[in-house]
Order: C-alpha cells, then sequence, then structure tokens
C-alpha cells in the first residue's frame, strides 16, 4: 500500500502543477517514454513468460494481447470518439483515468512475483504517472475553467490507484480459491496487456521524435537484457 500511496501522491503532485502551470509537452514525452520502455519490457520479458508457465504459450499470448486490446478499444470510445464529435471531454477522460488508477494500484502488488518487478513496475508506473497528471490538470483545467474544480477531479480519480492496491491481495485470494492457478494466469496477463497498453499508447504518438524513440528502445533494452541475464 505504501507505494501505492507514493503513485497516488506523485499523480496527484502532477495533477496540481498542470492545473496551475500547464503542461510540458517535452518533459512529459520523455518521462513516458523511459516508463514505457519499462512496463513493455515487464510485460513481454518477465509476465509473458510467467503467465505461459502457468497457461501455456497460446493461452498466455491470447489473453495479453486480448485485454490489450479491450483497453485501447475501451480508451478508443471513451476518448478518441468524444474528441471527434466535439463532445465534452472532461467524463469520459476522468472515467478513463479512474480505470487506469485502478489498474495501477492493482498492478504494483499483484507484479511483485521477483525483485526486478517488485522495482522496477512502480518506477515505469511512476513515470507514467507524472506526466498523467500533468496532462489530466492542464486538459480538465482547461475544459472547466476552474482550478478548485479541476484540482478536485483530478485528484479524486488518481486516488482511485490506493482502492485497486486495497483490493488485489483480497480478490487474489478469492480467485485462487475458486479457480486455481488459472486465476494467476488471468492476473499477469490482465497486467501484461495493460502495461503493452499504456506503453504503446504513449509512444505511437511521438514516435516521429527521435529522442523519445530512442529512450523507449534503450530503456526495453535494457529491461530485455536484464531478463536475459537472469535465464
Amino acid at each position: 500500500m505504501l507505494i501505492a500511496a507514493l503513485l497516488t501522491l506523485l499523480a496527484s503532485v502532477g495533477v496540481a502543477i498542470g492545473v496551475l502551470l500547464g503542461r510540458s509537452r517535452i518533459l512529459s514525452a520523455h518521462l513516458g517514454a523511459a516508463g514505457s520502455g519499462l512496463l513493455c519490457g515487464i510485460a513481454l520479458f518477465w509476465l509473458l513468460p510467467e503467465t505461459a508457465q502457468i497457461s501455456g504459450w497460446t493461452a498466455a499470448l491470447g489473453l495479453t494481447a486480448g485485454f490489450g486490446a479491450a483497453l485501447a478499444l475501451l480508451d478508443h470510445y471513451l476518448i478518441d470518439e468524444g474528441w471527434a464529435k466535439h463532445e465534452n471531454i472532461v467524463k469520459p477522460l476522468l472515467i478513463a483515468t479512474a480505470i487506469h488508477s485502478f489498474l495501477d494500484g492493482w498492478s504494483v502488488r499483484a507484479a511483485a512475483i521477483n525483485t526486478l518487478t517488485a522495482v522496477a513496475v512502480p518506477i515505469g508506473l511512476a513515470l507514467h504517472k507524472v506526466p498523467e497528471g500533468l496532462a489530466l490538470g492542464w486538459i480538465v483545467r482547461r475544459a472547466l475553467g476552474s482550478t478548485e474544480k479541476a484540482l478536485m477531479a483530478g485528484v479524486a480519480v488518481e486516488f482511485i490507484t490506493l482502492g485497486g492496491a486495497f483490493l488485489e491481495p483480497r480478490a487474489d485470494q478469492t480467485g485462487i480459491e475458486k479457480f486455481g492457478f488459472w486465476w494467476i494466469a488471468a492476473v499477469l496477463a490482465v497486467i501484461g496487456g495493460s502495461f503493452l497498453f499504456l506503453a504503446f499508447h504513449t509512444v505511437i504518438p511521438e514516435r516521429r521524435k527521435v529522442g523519445v524513440i530512442a529512450i523507449f528502445l534503450t530503456t526495453l533494452t535494457l529491461v530485455g537484457g536484464a531478463a536475459a541475464l537472469k535465464q
């Protein structure tokens, strides 16, 4: 819970800065790229093999890719369609951020399957939480036109991170009792899919920036190298 609380604090600080000062595009892009490389590497080189040991590679790939695709579709219909139709973006944005925050809190406890992921997952999520908070605060402040309302709304959805961290061990106990090791495989696949979604959702819009892609690939390679050394 301590790490989840720290992540929530980081995101809340990011929201406050975004509300008051606006978003730093350079800082956000480079922090996001580093976090994306970490999370993508963890998903591909650590969580996916762990899932495959339990369920086999076919099921592991299908579950992980399926959940990542589901998040991408959810994000598209909550956010992108809202922009395209010029609708109020605030509610869809807050809902999507709340879902991401819940998964962040869940992931930071469930993904602690070994020393590397126990350290790397919080770092990767933290590098996402700061620019996420900056962007959220900046957008919501412009949409609502009120500093107080934007700050309250942004911080509220980031605090859902704590809810995910609180529920994870309780849900795990019940899930394992009912579904056995398949529950663990499904949870790992959900985390892996969400990490892949976060990684590509952050990097793809910045794909023309050489520095951003270089940071992403370097971080991804380092995680892959660490996984190879462990083997």
